[in-house]
């Protein structure tokens, strides 16, 4: 199995449960196809660029988890069909993250999104 990354964007218009629930389907996604979550970044609702279906901000999840080739298959159907998710990507990790990297990339990320 290989390393992913997968980030997704969720509608600004849904309250927490709804979002929350929204991660935990990825989630049961990911282990129905015998996959591994080694770690969920929830970076909240952050401002776009550009309006994306008309919407001015979303809802940011960074999942790390290990997969084939069919659960990616599968990831992106739902993603499509998901009418609350407005964006997303998934990519191949280079390597393995330890858990160490994984929580020295979650500190740069927190000091990088910090207001001027």
């Amino acid at each position: 199995m290989r390393l992913y990354e997968t980030v997704f964007v969720l509608d600004p218009s849904l309250d927490e449960h709804a979002v929350e629930k929204e991660r935990t389907k990825i989630e049961e996604l990911i282990a129905s196809r015998k996959g591994t979550v080694k770690k969920i970044d929830k970076w909240g609702m952050k401002k776009f660029a550009y309006p994306i279906k008309k919407r001015p901000q979303g809802y940011y999840t960074l999942v790390y988890f290990e997969g084939d080739g069919s659960l990616l298959e599968e990831l992106e159907r739902v993603y499509k069909l998901n009418e609350s998710c407005l964006r997303y990507l998934t990519v191949a990790s280079e390597e393995e993250m330890t858990e160490s990297e994984a929580e020295e990339t979650k500190g740069e990320q927190e000091t990088n999104t910090s207001p001027p």
